[in-house]
């Protein structure tokens, strides 16, 4: 009786440590598979951060640069005409510059000069120009030429002070001699519309100088302006990247409080989880603007979603059913094996998302060391070469500035301007040596670090190398490059100060002519003797 009742009560205490043991493995279960996911969330909405920045900022720059150039053909007319702006601003469209309205001409006046400045544009083919002055400014700004790029016509001659938002904008750019957005406000040209077809807008403003070689040289003339719908920019450039895992809502973070632009579009719901938002930040026209970006249901699936359930699920229904048949030894050690095995398979399952995720971080490493364009490590990864270089060994560092490289890129384009910093990169690393680090610093300069004494000759073949002509979608493009040589003797050395006597011996070069080397060497001392050139 004794043994019987023992054996009951053991068998009831297994039953019991099995029923908790079991809901404990499963409430475990479940939390790891919801902290996996929750992982594998944080990585996307990354990943869809950063390529959301990118895609602003590449729109901004290509907006930018697209308003300046026009302001420096303007400036370069002699007698700048009606024709001259139909010929600058012809190739515009809505489909080169996504949510684009309009793009004009506009010349400041003091309203005693109104009937003079309409006089002379009508002269200059502005035949119907009828200035109309608002309010009582000291000066006003009147728009004498324009082009609709969304089909609603808007009559010239408009006073533009009457909107706060682009004037503001106007003067600032006429005050930085840069290219400037305005505040957020709805435009001119759509305050005669219904309410719901309203959208918060902004302007960008170039201001327009004389070139040399014109009667106006050096004089500011006005300013050409291009003039954005918030939410047609965002829907129109936005949606591609956003698609329906994350919602973008984009606001100007110049004023109190920040002023929300415009959001993309979504049927999913957003999720409410603060540790999946992301804000990123950009700079258009001299202004910040915040990119907030939300998760939706999307990101996660369905059936994701369900998953940390159904495990607690499963989980409490195998140990149910293991508590149900431990009345039975071999049954009992039956459902431990299989218990087991699930652990088992969850642990693996577990190193491989963990394998994962160290891959993941090797490649955000790889990325944050390396130069995006030419994939050469990047000036972090260069000093950190320089540091865990051999001290018992000699070193030379290399500082290579490309001569005539800014003339390529503003007459060939950026695109051909990146092209041929990939060819430099290619043919720096065949003149390098194994065991040599050649890195990209930034635009235009580069760096090796090798490990020789034969400075003279490495430095040679660089400027040989770079002088020779490089094929730029089939047209032949010629540069040189300057190059500071720093020799560092045995023994350990500063990364920075290597980096820094290497860039004052290539500035030598440069002033001495360009197109060829200056030699520096470091004693044990730290002193700098000019050597060969």
């Amino acid at each position: 009786m004794k043994a019987t009742g023992l054996s009951r009560w053991i068998g009831i205490a297994v039953v019991l440590a099995v029923l908790v043991g079991g809901t404990a493995a499963s409430v475990a279960a479940m939390a790891g598979v919801s902290r996996v996911q929750r992982q594998q969330a944080s990585l996307l909405m990354d990943h869809n951060a950063d390529a959301i920045q990118r895609a602003v900022a590449n729109e901004a720059a290509r907006y930018t640069e697209t308003l300046a150039d026009m302001a420096v053909a303007v400036g370069s007319q002699t007698q700048f005409n009606a024709t001259d702006f139909e010929a600058i601003t012809s190739r515009l469209s809505r489909s080169r510059l996504p949510g684009a309205s309009m793009v004009g001409f506009i010349v400041p006046a003091r309203a005693d000069e109104t009937a003079e400045v309409q006089r002379y544009w009508r002269g200059h083919g502005a035949t119907n120009l009828r200035l109309q002055t608002v309010g009582d400014a000291y000066e006003h700004q009147y728009l004498i030429f324009n082009r609709s790029l969304d089909h609603i016509p808007f009559a010239a001659g408009r006073d533009i002070t009457q909107a706060i938002e682009p004037a503001d904008a106007l003067r600032f750019a006429r005050a930085s001699g840069q290219v400037t957005a305005s505040h957020p406000y709805i435009l001119l040209k759509d305050r005669d519309l219904p309410l719901t077809h309203r959208q918060q807008s902004f302007v960008l403003a170039a201001p327009v100088t004389g070139t040399p070689g014109t009667p106006a040289a050096g004089e500011f003339l006005g300013w050409m302006f291009l003039s954005m719908r918030g939410g047609d920019f965002v829907e129109e450039t936005l949606q591609t990247y956003a698609g329906k895992l994350v919602k973008v809502t984009l606001s100007d973070l110049s004023g109190t409080p920040a002023t929300a632009v415009a959001s993309t579009k979504t049927s999913a719901a957003t999720l409410r989880d603060p540790d999946l938002r992301r804000v990123r930040t950009v700079v258009v026209g001299e202004r910040e603007w915040q990119l907030n970006i939300q998760p939706t249901e999307r990101l996660i699936s369905d059936t994701d979603r369900r998953l940390p359930l159904a495990t607690l699920g499963i989980g409490l229904l195998v140990t149910l059913l293991t508590g149900v048949l431990a009345d039975s030894r071999r049954r009992a050690l039956k459902r431990v094996a299989d218990a087991t095995a699930l652990l088992r398979h969850d642990i693996e399952r577990r190193k491989t998302v963990e394998a994962r995720l160290l891959d993941r971080e090797d490649e955000l490493r790889h990325l944050a060391m390396h130069d995006a364009l030419t994939s050469l490590p990047n000036r972090a990864l260069f000093r950190e070469r320089i540091d865990q270089a051999a001290p018992d060994q000699p070193r030379a560092v290399f500082f290579i500035d490309l001569d005539g490289f800014k003339a390529v890129n503003d007459g060939l384009g950026h695109s051909a301007g990146d092209r041929l910093l990939v060819e430099v990169a290619r043919r720096l690393s065949q003149c390098a040596r194994t065991g040599d680090t050649v890195a990209r610093l930034g635009g235009d300069e580069f760096a090796i670090l090798a490990a020789t004494p034969a400075a003279t000759s490495f430095a040679e073949r660089i400027v040989t190398s770079l002088r020779a002509p490089f094929d730029i979608d089939g047209q032949p493009v010629t540069i040189s490059c300057s190059v500071g040589v720093v020799v560092a003797d045995a023994g350990p050395a500063d990364a920075e100060q290597l980096i820094h006597a290497a860039d004052e011996a290539m500035y030598a070069a440069k002033a001495a002519g360009k197109n060829r080397y200056t030699i520096a060497v470091t004693t044990s001392a730290g002193a700098l003797v000019d050597g060969p050139g």
